[in-house]
């Protein structure tokens, strides 16, 4: 089974709801991605959960696994069904400062392909963005970044 992970800034537009969506589905249909795993932090993740519940209903056969970076501070909203939540056994013994770091990581080694929301080269979703390309993962962006700077290195 091949998966998906998506990183993205706190804050971004509806606007790319479409693209996403569209991004989500080629992956399913022509590249056999059947796991996809989204956390819970701002507005990328909360538009990329709502895709993948549209897509759902579509395509049976794929896996939705939201990603807690915190056992105890589930999501404050009922945006998630937390029948599909997981909480990373590495993330036990982690301190809170780094958990969602630590869950970003674990996301990033269950997947072939990364989504990605980045506009901004000073922020985590760029680190993140840059360790999946030196990993040699695919990464799809939505944002305005020109993530081919990371793959000349």
């Amino acid at each position: 089974m091949r998966g998906c992970c998506f990183f993205g800034h706190k804050d971004c537009p509806r606007e790319i709801a479409f693209r996403l969506s569209t991004a989500i589905e080629k992956l399913i249909t022509d590249d056999g991605v059947t796991r996809f795993y989204v956390g819970t932090h701002g507005s990328f993740d909360r538009l990329v959960y709502k895709a993948l519940c549209e897509l759902e209903k579509k395509y049976a056969d794929i896996q939705v696994f939201v990603v807690l970076a915190y056992l105890n501070r589930t999501p404050q909203d009922n945006d998630y069904d937390m029948q599909k939540t997981v909480f990373p056994d590495e993330l036990t013994k982690t301190p809170a400062r780094f958990a969602i770091r630590q869950r970003n990581a674990y996301m990033l080694k269950q997947a072939d392909v990364v989504i990605a929301y980045l506009n901004d080269p000073f922020s985590n979703t760029y680190r993140f963005v840059e360790t999946a390309v030196k990993r040699k993962k695919r990464v799809i962006n939505l944002g305005n970044y020109d993530i081919t700077k990371m793959l000349q290195n």
